[in-house]
């Protein structure tokens, strides 16, 4: 019994040092992805070679793990009909939104960058209520207005020091693609919800399926040239301005992603929302340290506006939909 009792201790204490690391890379990665990509990704990259490697890495990842996983002979029913059905959607929104946030990293500020993202809570919010049927509660109304606030207060506070460093039209163009990409990721969110909880989708699968999925859709976006990458592929090459330190942004960005799942898997949104809160701090670090950047006054209210929102929508329970039971006849 004693060994039991200990066995059991030494198990929590591995799950909780696994909790807390992939927490700690997720908050690291938070904070400086927007950096990264922008000292380590030449801008004339093509955008859609970085995604389509990005969705790669992904994939890869996430069919090691199933195939290291499959050995215990749990190896779950997949077929081509469902994953196109469950994926099909979800991964056009997400390679948008990977496109859009690819163009905002090159345009803002990475402070700037995470504070406005962060308005994907909002629309993921809204969309659940369209799509599931779930609504807020009130404190989470209140998270989502103070979101809301603090990235309307630092895309308007900080427009002047951002319009004089890159120009009128770079700031705009950033701030939009970040909205934009946020609203899409709030779409993607709410049907990937729909399919994890409502259809019981295994995690993994659902996620190499996205990964795939999205490759097709920018490899159909390439040959049809909707964004003007594919005719600057066959004339440039499609790694035109890649260079070895491209890989790290790159790869970083997928880890990134991977880790949001798994944070929120196994150790709950409660504890995914420090993680972000931790990132927004150590953005504000990374912006006076690194960057050189003063930490204005808009900034200086907007994130801890922004962190108290998180954690407060995340550590309350959402108002599911009544589910209907049939009656008898």
């Amino acid at each position: 019994e004693l060994l039991k009792i200990e066995d059991q201790r030494i198990a929590a204490m591995s799950s909780s040092a696994t909790q807390l690391s992939i927490g700690a890379f997720l908050a690291v990665q938070f904070a400086f992805q927007p950096l990264l990509t922008r000292w380590l990704l030449d801008p004339a990259a093509l955008k859609s070679s970085v995604v389509l490697v990005g969705e790669l890495v992904k994939l890869v990842t996430c069919l090691t793990v199933l195939m290291a996983s499959s050995g215990n002979g749990k190896r779950p029913r997949w077929s081509p009909t469902e994953a196109l059905w469950f994926a099909g959607l979800p991964a056009l929104t997400y390679t948008a939104q990977n496109l859009l946030t690819q163009m905002a990293y090159q345009h803002l500020d990475g402070m700037i960058f995470n504070v406005i993202n962060q308005t994907k809570i909002l629309f993921n919010a809204l969309f659940v209520c369209l799509i599931m049927g779930d609504g807020q509660s009130p404190k989470q109304v209140l998270a989502l207005g103070m979101i809301f606030a603090a990235s309307v207060l630092v895309s308007f506070g900080e427009s002047s020091l951002q319009v004089s460093e890159l120009g009128a039209e770079d700031f705009v163009l950033g701030a939009v693609c970040c909205f934009a990409g946020s609203a899409l990721s709030g779409l993607g969110s709410a049907i990937t919800e729909m399919v994890l909880v409502r259809r019981q989708r295994p995690t993994l699968m659902f996620s190499a399926e996205l990964s795939a999925m999205s490759a097709l859709s920018l490899g159909v976006n390439l040959l049809l040239d909707l964004n003007g990458d594919g005719s600057r592929a066959q004339v440039e090459g499609l790694f035109v301005a890649w260079s070895p330190r491209t890989w790290v942004p790159v790869v970083t960005n997928s880890l990134g992603g991977l880790a949001v799942g798994a944070v929120t898997k196994y150790a709950g949104s409660v504890r995914k929302g420090f993680a972000i809160t931790i990132g927004l701090v150590l953005s504000a670090v990374l912006r006076v340290v690194v960057a050189g950047k003063p930490l204005t006054l808009a900034v200086a209210v907007a994130m801890p506006l922004a962190s108290a929102g998180i954690l407060l929508h995340v550590s309350q329970p959402r108002k599911s939909a009544p589910v209907e039971k049939d009656k008898a006849t």
